[in-house]
C-alpha cells in the first residue's frame, strides 16, 4: 500500500470564468494526431474556441468589403439589361452545382454536430469562399472597366444576382454555425467540467492519502501489533473499487474524445479536398468567361466591320451616281464632236480619191519607163555578162576549194606515213639491241663452253695419264675398253661445240644483215605481238626481207600518188589562169556596156528623172499629210472610246485592248513622222526606197471611196481603209482591200468582237 502513486491522468483543467475566455490544458496520456497543421498549428489548442468575437469580427469587416463591393457594381451595372443566352444557360448550370456544394457542406457541418474543430474548420471554408467570391467580383469589375458597360451588362446582373444569393445562403450557414457552436460548446464544457470534478475528487483522496500516510508515519509504529481492522480494510476496498470505477470511465470518455478528435480530422481532410474541387471549378469557370468574352469581342469588332463596309458602299454609290451624271454629259459632248470628225473625215476621202487618181497615171508613166529602160539590149547584155562573172567567180571558188582539199589531204597522209616509218625504225632499232644481247650471251655462253673443254682436255690428259698407269696393272682388254668409252665422251662434246660455233656465225652473220637493212632503208618491222626475233634466224631473215619489199613497193605507190597530185595541180592552175581571163574579159566588156550607156543617155533624161523625182517626192509629202490626219483622227476615236469605257465601268479586258490598238496607232504615227523627216532630207534613190515602204506596209485601216456613216446610223467606229497596193498603182475604190499584207488588226472588227459598242 505504500508504493501506491497517484494517477497521471489529470487534464489541469481550469474553470472559466465567463464564457469565451480562455482555457489551457496540459497533453493527454495518449495524444493523437489532428488536422491542427493544416492551419499552420503546431498541435491543437482549444484557444481557437476563444476565437468566436474574432470570427465575429472578421466576418463584419468581409460583409461590409462585400456590400461596398457589391454597391460598386450596382453602380457599373445599371444600364445592364440583356446578355447572351449559352452563357446565362452555363451560369445557371454552375450555380445549380454550387448549390449542391453548400448542401454537401451543410450536411457534414449537421454530421460534424458540435466539435470546436468542425466550427474552425467551417469558420475558416466560408472565409475562404467569402475571398474567393471577392475575387471574383474583382475580376468582373476589372473587366468592366477594360471593356465597357456595352459588352457584359446582362452577365454582371446575373452575376450579381448569383452572389446575393450565394451570400445570403453563406449567412444562413453562419447563423447555424453560430447555433451549432454554442450547443456543441455547451456540450464539450459539461463533459470537461465533470472530467474536472472528477480530477478534483481524486485529487482530494490523493491529498487524504497522503495525509494518512504523513500521520501513520508520524506515529510511533506499533511491531508487535500486526492486526488490520475491518473498518481500514473496507476503506481501502471501497477507495480502491472508485478509484477503478473513475479510471474506467475515464478511460472511456478518453477514448470517446480521441474517437471524436478521428471523426473531425477525416472530415476536415474530406473539407479540403472539396474546397479544392471548389477552387478547381471556380477557376475553371473563370476560364471560361474569359473565353467567351473572346468570343463577345470577336462578333463585336465583326459587326463594327460590317458597319464600316456598308458605309464605304453607300460613299461609292454617290461617287459613282455623280460620276454616272458627269460621264453622261462628257458622252453627249463627244458625240457632237465625233458628227464633226464625220464631215472632216469625208472632206478628206474626197481629197484622197483625186490624189489617188493622179499618183495612178504617175506611176503609169514610171512603169513605161522602167519597161523601156530594161528592153535596151545593152541593159540585157549587161545582166547576161553579170550572171557569167557570177557563175565564173562560183567556179574559180570551188576550185580553190577544191586545191586545198587536195593539199590538206597529201598533207597528212605524208604525215601519217612518216609517223609509221619513224614507228617502225624505233621497233627495228629495239630488235637490233635485243640481238646485240642474245649476242653477248652466246659469246659469254661459248667462253663456258672453251672453259668446259680446257677442263675436259685436262680430265682426258690426265686418263691418259691414268691409262699408262693403269696398263701396268689392267689388262690390254679393259683398258681398250675404257679408251674407246672416253673417245665417245670426247666426241659428243666436240659436236656439241661445232654445233655451238655454227649458231654463234648464223648469229652474227644475222646481227650483220639486220644492221645492213637498217642503215639501207632506215624502217624494218618486227613481228606484231612480241617484238621479238624469231628463234629460227631462217624463217626470220625471209620475213624481214618481204617486209623490206612491202616497204619499196609502199614507197613507189606514194611516189606515184604525189606525181598524180603534182598534174592534178598543175592542170587546176591552168584551169583558173584561164578562168581569170575569162573574169578580166567579160570584167572589160562590162565596163565597154557601162560607157556606151553613159553615152547614150543626155541631159533631157536626166533632166525628166529628176521631175518625176520631184513630182513623186510631193505626192509621197501628201500622201503622208493624209496618213497623219488619219491616225490623228483615230488616236482621238479611241481616247474617246478609253473615256466612255472608264466611266462606264467597262470590264479591264476590254480597256485593255482598246489601249493597246491605241498605242500601236501611236507608234505607227512616229514611224510616219520619221519617215517624212528623212523625204524631206534625202536623196533620191532614199525617197524611191520609202516609196516602196509606203506602198507595202499599210496605213491605218480607212476605206478609200467608202462612204463614212455617221454614228447614229452606225454602231461602230469610223475608220478610212486603205488598199495594199504600190503608190500609183492603187485599185478602184470600189474594189474591196487585200487582208493578207494588213499589219494593223482592224479596230472595228475588235470592238465588234469585244462588244464594246452594243
Amino acid at each position: 500500500m505504500d508504493d501506491l502513486q497517484p494517477l497521471s491522468i489529470a487534464t489541469n483543467y481550469q474553470q472559466p470564468s465567463s464564457y469565451g475566455a480562455p482555457r489551457s490544458s496540459g497533453p493527454l496520456s495518449n495524444p493523437t494526431a489532428t488536422g491542427s497543421r493544416f492551419w499552420n498549428e503546431s498541435r491543437y489548442d482549444t484557444d481557437n474556441l476563444a476565437g468566436g468575437l474574432s470570427l465575429q469580427q472578421e466576418f463584419s469587416q468581409l460583409k461590409a468589403d462585400y456590400s461596398a463591393n457589391m454597391e460598386k457594381l450596382n453602380q457599373t451595372m445599371n444600364s445592364i439589361k440583356q446578355f447572351w443566352s449559352p452563357e446565362l444557360k452555363r451560369e445557371r448550370q454552375m450555380r445549380r452545382e454550387e448549390a449542391t456544394r453548400i448542401a454537401q457542406l451543410e450536411r457534414m457541418l449537421a454530421a460534424a454536430g458540435g466539435s470546436a474543430a468542425s466550427v474552425v474548420g467551417g469558420n475558416a471554408a466560408l472565409q475562404m469562399e467569402i475571398a474567393a467570391r471577392d475575387d471574383r467580383i474583382r475580376q468582373l469589375t476589372n473587366m468592366l472597366d477594360e471593356q465597357g458597360p456595352s459588352t457584359m451588362m446582362a452577365a454582371n446582373e446575373i452575376r450579381y444576382r448569383e452572389l446575393e444569393q450565394t451570400v445570403e445562403h453563406l449567412q444562413e450557414m453562419l447563423k447555424q454555425a453560430h447555433a451549432g457552436d454554442a450547443g456543441g460548446r455547451f456540450a464539450l464544457e459539461t463533459a470537461l467540467r465533470r472530467l474536472d470534478e472528477k480530477n478534483e475528487r481524486l485529487a482530494h483522496m490523493e491529498e487524504e492519502l497522503n495525509r494518512y500516510r504523513n500521520l501513520r508515519a508520524q506515529q510511533p509504529r506499533d511491531f508487535t501489533d500486526k492486526t488490520v481492522t475491518k473498518h481500514d480494510i473496507v476503506t481501502m476496498k471501497l477507495k480502491m473499487e472508485r478509484s477503478e470505477i473513475e479510471l474506467s470511465e475515464r478511460k472511456q470518455e478518453l477514448a470517446g474524445c480521441q474517437a471524436r478528435i478521428r471523426d473531425l480530422e477525416d472530415e476536415n481532410m474530406d473539407l479540403k479536398s472539396h474546397m479544392h474541387v471548389y477552387r478547381d471549378n471556380t477557376s475553371q469557370r473563370d476560364h471560361t468567361n474569359t473565353i467567351l468574352q473572346g468570343d463577345v469581342e470577336a462578333l463585336r469588332k465583326k459587326l463594327e466591320a460590317k458597319n464600316q463596309a456598308v458605309e464605304q458602299r453607300e460613299a461609292t454609290i454617290t461617287r459613282l451616281e455623280k460620276e454616272l451624271r458627269e460621264s453622261r454629259h462628257e458622252a453627249l459632248d463627244r458625240l457632237e464632236n465625233v458628227r464633226q470628225t464625220e464631215l472632216r473625215m469625208t472632206q478628206v476621202v474626197g481629197r484622197l480619191d483625186g490624189l489617188e487618181n493622179t499618183l495612178r497615171e504617175k506611176d503609169a508613166e514610171i512603169d513605161r519607163m522602167k519597161h523601156r529602160l530594161t528592153s535596151h539590149p545593152d541593159v540585157v547584155k549587161e545582166k547576161e555578162f553579170n550572171d557569167k562573172i557570177e557563175k565564173l567567180s562560183e567556179e574559180k571558188r570551188l576550185l580553190e576549194r577544191l586545191v586545198d582539199d587536195i593539199r590538206r589531204t597529201g598533207d597528212k597522209e605524208r604525215q601519217l606515213q612518216l609517223e609509221t616509218y619513224q614507228k617502225e625504225v624505233e621497233q627495228l632499232k629495239g630488235t637490233v639491241d635485243n640481238l646485240q644481247k642474245e649476242l653477248t650471251d652466246r659469246d659469254i655462253l661459248l667462253e663456258s663452253q672453251n672453259e668446259k673443254i680446257g677442263d675436259l682436255g685436262r680430265e682426258v690428259q690426265s686418263a691418259k695419264d691414268r691409262l699408262q698407269a693403269a696398263m701396268v696393272d689392267k689388262g690390254a682388254d679393259e683398258l681398250r675398253k675404257e679408251v674407246e668409252v672416253a673417245r665417245s665422251e670426247v666426241d659428243k662434246l666436240l659436236k656439241m661445240v661445232r654445233a655451238l660455233e655454227k649458231e654463234n656465225a648464223q648469229i652474227v652473220s644475222q646481227y650483220k644483215q639486220l644492221r645492213g637493212t637498217v642503215d639501207r632503208d632506215g624502217a624494218v618491222k618486227v613481228d606484231g605481238r612480241t617484238g621479238l626475233v624469231s628463234s629460227n634466224p631462217v624463217q626470220q631473215h625471209s620475213q624481214f626481207q618481204k617486209r623490206i619489199e612491202e616497204l619499196e613497193e609502199a614507197l613507189r605507190e606514194s611516189v606515184s600518188i604525189t606525181a598524180e597530185r603534182e598534174v592534178h595541180l598543175a592542170q587546176q592552175k591552168h584551169l583558173m589562169h584561164n578562168i581569170s581571163q575569162q573574169l578580166n574579159d567579160s570584167k572589160r566588156e562590162v565596163q565597154e556596156l557601162r560607157r556606151k550607156i553613159a553615152d547614150t543617155g543626155g541631159p533631157d533624161r536626166e533632166a525628166t528623172m529628176r521631175a518625176m523625182d520631184a513630182e513623186r517626192r510631193q505626192h509621197v509629202e501628201q500622201l503622208l499629210q493624209l496618213k497623219q490626219e488619219t491616225l490623228m483622227a483615230a488616236i482621238q476615236e479611241k481616247d474617246a472610246h478609253l473615256a466612255l469605257l472608264e466611266k462606264g465601268r467597262a470590264p479591264r479586258e476590254e480597256i485593255e485592248t482598246v489601249r493597246r490598238h491605241r498605242e500601236a496607232l501611236l507608234s505607227q504615227m512616229k514611224q510616219e513622222n520619221e519617215r517624212r523627216t528623212l523625204m524631206m532630207c534625202a536623196d533620191p534613190s532614199t525617197v524611191a526606197s520609202l516609196t516602196k515602204q509606203i506602198a507595202t506596209q499599210p496605213g491605218p485601216v480607212i476605206g478609200v471611196g467608202a462612204p463614212i456613216l455617221p454614228l447614229s446610223s452606225s454602231s461602230h467606229p469610223i475608220h478610212v481603209q486603205q488598199h495594199n497596193a504600190p503608190i500609183g498603182m492603187l485599185g478602184p475604190p470600189s474594189k474591196p482591200p487585200s487582208r493578207a499584207g494588213d499589219v494593223m488588226v482592224n479596230s472595228a472588227e475588235l470592238d465588234e468582237s469585244e462588244g464594246i459598242w452594243a
